[in-house]
């Protein structure tokens, strides 16, 4: 039982750095490097 939500749980995080990825390169592409840069320093700041 343990194993099938290790796997689960494995899958999910997976597809959220999948999807993390996916829309980094989106944004990149869309509007250049700087809106990253601007958007990670407006989350820390």
């Amino acid at each position: 039982m343990t194993e099938g939500w290790r796997t689960l749980l494995l899958w999910g995080g997976a597809s959220l750095v999948f999807a993390a990825t996916a829309v980094a390169f989106v944004l990149w592409g869309l509007n250049g490097p700087a809106y990253l840069v601007d958007l990670i320093a407006a989350y820390c700041l």
